[in-house]
């Protein structure tokens, strides 16, 4: 199942007179919930995404925490068997096709769910913690590495490039001309 979000684009001479999405609240219980669903032994993508949407209700946050989860697991998880430098940024593409690179305080879901990651792996929470990480594709760039026989000490790891979340989602809020002049 595809997600789909209805998106009023930027485009024309109007196009100042229209606000960006803003993004809604994450809580921890909804990280924690989401991690339940992605941690199931045995599920699909598609119930994946049909779980986590109607956990979030709303597409683009599913979106979000079915990416962000498992690249925060594996930032948890490979300091415990690698000497490696962690990323601090991620990209994102723009709706004008181009790479923006972002630190990774700026997406909330990041930080707690990198604590939860941590806590799930120091209590050994077998299954679901590795059903998580092996989603990630910071995880399968270095079994890429390891299996072609590379050394992981000292490497640099590059952060994720999320594909199905806009650059846009990320970027200041600007504050319309509308706005401007009436407030």
């Amino acid at each position: 199942m595809a997600f789909k979000r209805v998106i009023i684009r930027r485009v024309g001479p109007l196009s100042w007179l229209l606000d960006p999405l803003p993004m809604l609240p994450i809580t921890s219980d909804l990280i924690e919930r989401t991690a339940a669903v992605i941690g199931t032994d045995g599920i699909t993508d598609e119930e994946i995404e049909t779980k986590v949407l109607a956990l979030s209700q709303d597409p683009m946050l599913a979106r979000r925490l079915i990416d962000w989860l498992p690249e925060a697991f594996a930032i948890a998880f490979v300091p415990h068997f690698a000497k490696v430098i962690l990323p601090k940024t991620f990209s994102a593409k723009s709706s004008k096709g181009k790479w923006i690179k972002f630190d990774f305080h700026v997406e909330p879901i990041f930080p707690i769910a990198i604590n939860l990651g941590m806590e799930m792996y120091h209590a050994g929470s077998s299954n679901a913690f590795s059903n998580i990480v092996q989603r990630s594709s910071i995880l399968n760039a270095i079994n890429s590495a390891l299996n072609a026989g590379e050394t992981l000490d000292g490497a640099t790891l590059s952060g994720p490039a999320l594909i199905g979340i806009p650059a846009e989602t990320y970027l200041p809020k600007q504050e319309s001309l509308w706005h401007r002049l009436f407030r």
